[in-house]
This record gives C-alpha cells, structure tokens and sequence, in this order.
C-alpha cells in the first residue's frame, strides 16, 4: 500500500552519519495524535519519548509530505494529512484495551489489521516486533467464525476481550495484535510498529 510505503520512506535514512530514531511506529502515532487535538513541538516530544530534535526532524518530514500544518498555536493534521490517516484508517483500527489475564502488562494497545489472517503463523514475529520497539511483548489474535482466536491453538480468547475488541467491528480474515508495556505510548509503539511490519 502506498500509505505505509510513504511511512517507510519518511522513517528511513536519507542523509550521511547516525540514522534518527524515528520508526513508522512513531510517524503513525504522531498522526494519530494530530487527529485529535493541536499540540506543541515540547508537548509532542513528550508523549512520543523523544527528544526535541528529533521530533523537529519527525516534524519536517511529515511537512515536506504535506501531512501536517505548523504555526505558532502548534502543529495539526493538515487535509491531506487527514486523508492520510483516513486512507490507513480503511487498514488499520486502534484503541487502548484494560489489563487482561492473556497479556503481559498493565497497560495494552490493540491494532486491528484487516484481512491479515494469512500473514499470521503462531504470532511470534508480531511478538518480536513490538519487543524491539519497546513494548513488554505482543498477543496477536485472528477473527475466524465471528469469534477471536490464538492462532496455533485454535482456543478462543475469554468473553472480555470478546467484548472490548467488539467495536471494532472485525470480520472474518481479520487480526488483532495486542501490544502490552508499563506505558501506554510503548504498548502503542509496539502493536503499531508490529501491524505496520505486517504491512510492509
């Protein structure tokens, strides 16, 4: 998809010596904080972890794609921006989940991934992916038969999680990754950053 390859190339190196610790993870995170309120370079740096000149490098790069808008109240989605994000919408949902008996820390993000069924094994490199973006681990689900399953085990997930992931309005073929950290922005990094490289 267009969309993720533009984050791949907004995240990768494009100039000589240390690459900047930007991931797809962060550009996605950042835009999903833009679609919901105005907010300043120093704030933004905050709740992404990191510092100010990277986030400043995060910042010109999505102006350069036309994504964002920045003036003295702060940076937001510009129209094109919000298209973006609506497009990557159509792929992707997100949403903060309570602690549960089947994740791994206090704090959980959940990404649905539609139609992904088919790239998920055991959900192993979902886990990887969301340890080396920081996040505790990752529990990756597949919607088959209107219930959510753990792939490999065919066992479907308690009532609860049932219910959370509800709202997302899953069909069949579609999955959800879990991401679990002692934050919330790093369970979010970690279950993006994890659905992006299923992506990609």
């Amino acid at each position: 998809m267009e969309k993720i390859k533009l984050l791949k190339k907004m995240a990768s190196k494009t100039a000589p010596g240390r690459p900047p610790d930007i991931t797809q993870a962060h550009l996605l995170y950042t835009l999903l904080i833009l679609n919901n309120f105005r907010i300043g370079r120093k704030q933004l740096a905050i709740e992404l972890n990191l510092g100010e000149g990277t986030v400043r490098t995060m910042l010109s790069r999505l102006q350069a794609e036309d994504l964002i808008e920045i003036n003295r109240n702060g940076v937001t989605l510009s129209p094109i921006g919000e298209g973006f994000l609506k497009s990557i919408n159509s792929l992707i949902k997100c949403k903060k989940l309570p602690s549960t008996d089947l994740t791994v820390d206090d704090f959980n993000f959940a990404v649905l991934v539609r139609r992904a069924s088919y790239c998920v094994h055991i959900g192993v490199e979902q886990r990887d992916q969301a340890i080396i973006h920081g996040a505790s681990g990752a529990t990756t689900l597949i919607y088959h038969e209107n219930v959510w399953l753990i792939p490999g085990l065919d066992q479907v997930v308690d009532v609860n999680i049932q219910n959370s992931l509800r709202d997302f309005n899953p069909e069949q073929g579609d999955i959800a990754i879990i991401g679990s950290s002692n934050d919330v922005f790093t369970a979010a990094l970690g279950s993006l950053a994890a659905a992006l490289d299923l992506l990609s």
